[in-house]
């Protein structure tokens, strides 16, 4: 069973890799779309919204650039042209925000550059970085590896904002080996968040 997930896992991370290098920054058009809905809660009020995530560019240094957008039922937010580092690190272009969902999702994006073939239940590491406006701190645990090649996760997060305001979460992520990127993230603390993939232009989403 590891050498098939292995197998899943090299094939699928050596495609993604691939194809962002092939792109040059800023592509006519994106490569990949992905849609996320989201339903956001702080101070006992909710929030539903839709999260699109383009891939537009790559380059050698495994830096994923992406066009990130966010709307909800009374308005779209702006677009972001979001760099991911393999770290899981953030650049923006313009001195512009991220809401907390967007910045889940692109960082967690970022576990492709993660070495996951030989991993299993309950190896854990942490990653921490720059984010716009902070920096974070997020500890993952592997809780299950599924014969698809999904893997489960249980997190925590800390985000230190540079106003001197610090947010924590905890939760679980479930990731897509095979798409290469996060399909499920559920998170509870400060704020809370459920965030589902609907929509991929790579693969099919199951159950979407």
């Amino acid at each position: 069973m590891r050498r098939f997930i292995a197998s899943v896992l090299s094939s699928s991370l050596t495609l993604t890799v691939a194809l962002a290098a092939a792109l040059p920054a800023r592509a006519d058009g994106p490569s990949r779309e992905l849609e996320y809905t989201v339903v956001a809660s702080s101070g006992g009020v909710e929030r539903h919204a839709t999260v699109r995530v383009d891939f537009v560019g790559g380059s050698p240094d495994r830096v994923m650039d992406v066009d990130v957008d966010e709307r909800d039922s009374t308005a779209d937010g702006p677009l972001a042209y979001v760099g991911i580092e393999p770290s899981g690190a953030l650049r923006l272009d313009a001195p512009q925000s991220l809401t907390s969902e967007e910045e889940a999702i692109c960082t967690f994006m970022s576990l492709e550059s993660e070495d996951l073939i030989a991993m299993g239940p309950g190896d854990h590491w942490e990653r921490k970085g720059l984010v716009p406006g902070g920096r974070y701190l997020t500890r993952y645990t592997v809780a299950a590896v599924e014969p698809d090649g999904s893997l489960d996760f249980q997190l925590s997060r800390e985000l230190y904002r540079a106003d001197g305001s610090v947010v924590r979460w905890a939760g679980r992520m479930r990731y897509d080996a095979n798409g290469v990127v996060p399909t499920e993230i559920v998170l509870t603390g400060d704020a809370a968040m459920s965030i589902r993939l609907v929509r991929d232009t790579f693969r099919p989403v199951p159950g979407a």
